[in-house]
């Protein structure tokens, strides 16, 4: 009998340290970093920054609308518009086409060029389709708007690794995990291509904050370690990705001190793989969604409704800041 009592004793202790190593590396997930940010000292540029992110995001969700290969006027208009800012900012746009019912499709991207380690590469991407009748404000105008914005501050910048900024088409459904999804065309030719990317960033659905209780709905375990109020931001990896999203985590407390959670969990956790990461997740690399949690935390996620005021530019302008600080950090070697 006592034998017996001993073997319980060890099995329940090695599934108490099970639970808390897996609490720990699923959880505890931010990068550790204090200090000043970089938005202490830019007080003054962020309201201007947060008119430009409300510009940016009205052109899109309200003077384009809905756009989708079922919208395809507005569709390519967005592809336009997007193009030409890049190129007004001074930089050379590729295009990554590709038929989608019968319609040409594609995902854009630009490129800052590694200074010492040119081959690895670090990708941040929005995409700037949407569900089929919803004008996509907060999904994805938002990321979208950020992203545009983050190639503006870096312009002329020099960084130890490459880095590309890519606006992907047609994640939402009915192309989301087909062939017609533009960052599973994307992730599947730099697999064949061979390279090296270190890891990819999603912005997605990344405008929406809420100081309420109760605004935040996660699925369980989840739910009960992280607030109930839907005021953060946060990092999503798969197990394999855990390094990068305390890299990323650092790297985003350096420019801002706005609310971030992250964490690494199994795939197939309820929404962990909702976005474009997912595709580059199929292809073996690293990757992390970057988000306000969607439709944990928005009614109007993916709907008619989800309109430009119910985002929070304030936020979004400190977000900003704190991404541009997250891709410095991902992109510097710290060595020869």
């Amino acid at each position: 009998m006592k034998n017996s009592w001993k073997v319980l004793l060890y099995v329940v202790a090695a599934f108490a340290v099970i639970l808390g190593l897996s609490f720990w590396y699923m959880i505890m997930g931010e990068g550790h970093w204090e200090g000043v940010p970089v938005e202490a000292s830019l007080e003054p540029r962020l309201g201007q920054m947060a008119d430009s992110l409300r510009a940016d995001v009205a052109y899109l969700s309200q003077t384009i609308g809905p756009r989708n290969p079922v919208h395809y006027a507005s569709l390519s208009a967005a592809r336009s518009w997007i193009k030409a800012k890049w190129e007004t900012q001074g930089y050379e746009v590729r295009s990554q086409t590709f038929d989608v019912d019968g319609k040409e499709c594609a995902n854009l991207e630009i490129e800052i060029p590694g200074q010492r380690r040119p081959t690895e590469i670090v990708i941040v991407s929005a995409q700037y389709d949407t569900w089929t009748e919803s004008p996509g404000a907060n999904n994805n105008a938002s990321g979208m708007a950020v992203l545009l914005k983050l190639s503006e501050m870096l312009i002329g910048q020099r960084l130890d690794r490459t880095l590309r900024l890519v606006a992907f088409v047609t994640q939402e459904p009915p192309y989301d995990n087909t062939e017609s999804m533009g960052s599973l065309r994307y992730a599947q030719r730099s697999k064949e291509r061979g390279e090296d990317i270190r890891v990819m960033l999603a912005m997605d659905a990344i405008g929406i904050y809420k100081q309420a209780p109760h605004t935040q709905k996660l699925p369980f375990p989840f739910s009960l370690f992280y607030p109930d109020k839907g005021n953060f931001l946060a990092f999503i990896g798969d197990l394999a990705s855990r390094s990068y999203v305390v890299e990323a985590t650092r790297g985003f407390k350096k420019g801002s001190s706005f609310p971030i959670a992250g964490g690494s969990v199994p795939r197939w956790v309820k929404g962990a793989a909702w976005s474009d990461h997912k595709s580059f997740w199929t292809h073996g690399y690293a990757a992390i969604q970057i988000t306000d949690t969607g439709a944990f935390r928005s009614s109007s996620h993916t709907t008619s409704e989800d309109t430009i005021e119910k985002i929070n530019f304030s936020a979004l302008a400190r977000i900003t800041v704190g991404m541009y600080s997250s891709l410095v950090e991902l992109t510097t070697t710290g060595g020869a």
